[in-house]
């Protein structure tokens, strides 16, 4: 085991760990590809974002072996304020009346008490958990832990944080730090925007996945499968934010749809992993046309659905509950909220002056929010990935 001092001490950022840029405060190391800002304002979107994906897999894990047996000690990766482990505390403290699983979360953001940082709170999420914030700054490898000192490691929301480069290097950690039969579990949002097109969910092979199809119906999300029919967005604000997108993260090595990476990485760990799951949801960020007129038509590039499917696709009229259309407008406020969050790296990419962006983001946040703009299937696509360490394995 390591000790506190060495957890704790070795942080480049010390000295002067922030800056200040068009009013949001970042983390002050060029060298770092993560683009969002660590403040109060980004850390309630990141906690908004997590109580949405929460809701959309039914718990705050989803391998079901955890749902039998709780973890003992679990290492949430880029904790922030360490939200995810407190709901995660509080879920299994009601599954299992257990509270003494310890909690431990690894940030580069330090903790400063008193401040607006994102790393604020990481002192104690939940007075009645057991917590502790290690801050490290994670490209530094090893991290400050043992090896196979954890049964559960959370890797959420941390695609921004990792190059391509560095995939390999992380996975080797997580791999490192798990004990075998513990689990990884990688929740991941991919932040390029694609449009959802007019189809009938497929048949369920299995009672597992009818429910949950159904569960997802009842949401107002999708499942996802390598039949699900996407194409590109038709909103022209969603175009021109995934060009400019597109070009900010190949100049950072950033991947911009980490959902459709992170499963076949955790399969190419077959010597040392087993039980590779994962589950895919695409949520539209409003009520959608061809769900309202019926699935029928062929939807055209300029967005107009016309003629029949010729018996391939039949109609199915959708109304949505007022519980789906609040969990779309949840997930559409996220989204625009990154899209403000990765104003300095989406206007250098854009070519904008400072007033040319304010007027292209109120137009696009008044387009979405206000105008119904993604009515033609733009949705916000989500996943979770878990596996287990094989019990005769060392790393």
């Amino acid at each position: 085991m390591t000790s506190d001092a060495q957890r704790l001490g070795d942080n480049s950022l010390l000295s002067r760990p922030f800056i200040q840029r068009n009013g949001r405060t970042y983390l002050n190391d060029p060298a770092l590809p993560y683009p969002l800002p660590s403040d109060l304002t980004e850390l309630h979107r990141q906690s908004l974002r997590t109580l949405l994906l929460i809701q959309m897999f039914g718990a705050p894990v989803c391998s079901p072996s955890l749902s039998k047996k709780p973890p003992r000690r679990v290492l949430e990766i880029g904790c922030g304020s360490g939200f995810w482990s407190m709901m995660c505390h509080r879920y299994f403290k009601g599954l299992f009346k257990d509270d003494k699983i310890s909690f431990t979360g690894i940030d580069i953001a330090p903790v400063s008490p008193g401040s607006a940082n994102l790393a604020a709170d990481a002192t104690q999420p939940d007075r009645e958990m057991k917590w502790e914030f290690v801050n490290h700054d994670i490209r530094q490898m090893p991290w400050p832990f043992s090896s196979e000192e954890f049964d559960l490691i959370m890797v959420k929301d941390m695609s921004l944080a990792v190059t391509h480069g560095q995939n390999q290097d992380f996975i080797d950690e997580y791999l490192r730090l798990l004990r075998p039969g513990g689990t990884v579990e990688i929740w991941e949002s991919d932040h390029l925007i694609r449009m959802l097109r007019p189809h009938v969910p497929g048949s369920a092979s299995s009672a597992d996945e009818a429910d949950e199809q159904e569960a997802a119906s009842s949401l107002g999300a999708y499942v996802m499968s390598p039949n699900t029919p996407m194409s590109a967005p038709l909103n022209p604000f969603l175009v021109e934010y995934n060009t400019w997108l597109t070009r900010a993260f190949e100049i950072r090595d950033l991947s911009a749809v980490p959902c459709a990476y992170i499963g076949p990485v955790l399969l190419q760990e077959s010597e040392t992993l087993t039980e590779v799951r994962s589950r895919r949801l695409a949520i539209p960020l409003s009520e959608v046309r061809w769900e309202r007129e019926g699935v029928g038509g062929i939807l055209t590039r300029d967005g107009t659905q016309t003629g029949e499917a010729q018996g391939k696709e039949q109609k199915s009229e959708r109304t949505l509950a007022a519980g789906q259309i609040a969990l779309r407008k949840t997930a559409l406020l996220t989204v625009v909220q990154q899209v403000q969050a990765l104003e300095p790296i989406l206007r250098e990419a854009g070519g904008k002056s400072q007033d040319e962006w304010d007027v292209w983001l109120g137009k696009m946040m008044g387009d979405l929010m206000s105008e119904n703009g993604a009515s033609w299937g733009e949705c916000l696509e989500v996943g979770a990935f878990w596996a287990r360490k094989r019990k005769n394995n060392r790393v």
